[in-house]
């Protein structure tokens, strides 16, 4: 079918005019189409991920909610961590001033003659100086008071007498002197008692001076407990193994045996030093302060 167009001339120039407009039209409205297609998915794309940051503040403000109830349960911690900080200055003052019971207390059992008999002892140590330089000695010294009985067997001769009696007195004021704890030690009375006892004794006292040196026993407190070595030594560092023993041949010596030519277990060892080589009593009794007679 042909298409016939009943229009004047005019009317036909006119219309074609207008075509032109149309088609503008339609391509900014394509454009603004794909604009808004562009908007949409833009918004959609930061909407999801403001929905991840919510959910992510959500779950950070959980973490926050339950750290800030743990910090709420260890309050009372970092309050004594505090009032630790504080006295420690204080509890690592009277450390090192203190005066070591223990050491005089083993010192004075192994220095005590055999002849002797300590009945009882009153002793006060120097009072604590939260100042005092490490290794001087706390000014006034303290004292002690010994009481106790000695026979009158003489330790020489083995006679029974009142003169070995004395002696045997003698022999403790001297000892006394010896340790590292005391200074100046006298005789304060001795007296000859033949009725409480079933062979004559001597009943002493002898009173001394209570020497405390600062830090003797370390600078300050261990709060860790850290007693021994092992304590003290950062992780990771342990200690060499111990080499494998090879297999001994036959007829050899046997590992742990004698060897021969050597020296016999129990026995002084080649090169040790003389008290290595004696009594060990005698050689702890040295380093305490007096060897017993």
């Amino acid at each position: 079918m042909r298409r016939i167009n009943l229009l004047p001339p005019e009317e036909r120039r006119r219309g074609g005019g207008l075509q032109a407009p149309g088609g503008l039209l339609g391509g900014l409205l394509i454009s603004g189409a794909v604009v808004l297609v562009l908007m949409v998915g833009i918004y959609l794309l930061f909407s999801a991920r403001l929905s991840n940051l919510e959910d992510e503040i959500a779950g950070l403000d959980g973490q926050i909610t339950q750290q800030n109830q743990r910090l709420a349960e260890l309050a009372p911690f970092r309050d004594l961590q505090a009032s630790l900080d504080a006295k420690k200055p204080v509890a690592d003052g009277i450390f090192r001033s203190r005066f070591l019971w223990d050491e005089f207390l083993e010192g004075l059992s192994f220095v005590t003659p055999e002849t002797t008999s300590l009945d009882s002892f009153v002793g006060e140590a120097s009072p604590v100086n939260l100042d005092a330089p490490v290794e001087e000695t706390l000014d006034p010294p303290g004292s002690i008071t010994f009481s106790g009985v000695a026979v009158t067997t003489d330790p020489e001769t083995g006679n029974d007498g009142t003169t070995g009696g004395y002696v045997n007195v003698a022999d403790f004021v001297l000892r006394m002197n010896s340790l590292r704890f005391l200074a100046n030690s006298e005789l304060t009375s001795a007296e000859l008692d033949r009725e409480t006892f079933e062979e004559p004794a001597i009943n002493f006292e002898v009173t001394s001076r209570l020497v405390t040196t600062v830090g003797e026993d370390g600078e300050e407190v261990r709060l860790n407990g850290a007693g021994g070595d092992a304590a003290d030594e950062p992780p990771g560092d342990a200690p060499p193994e111990a080499p494998t023993p090879e297999a001994p041949e036959p007829g050899g010596p046997q590992p742990g045996g004698p060897q021969p030519g050597g020296p016999q277990p129990g026995g002084p060892q080649p090169g040790a030093p003389p008290e290595e080589q004696g009594d060990p009593e005698v050689a702890r009794a040295e380093r305490l302060g007096d060897r017993p007679r």
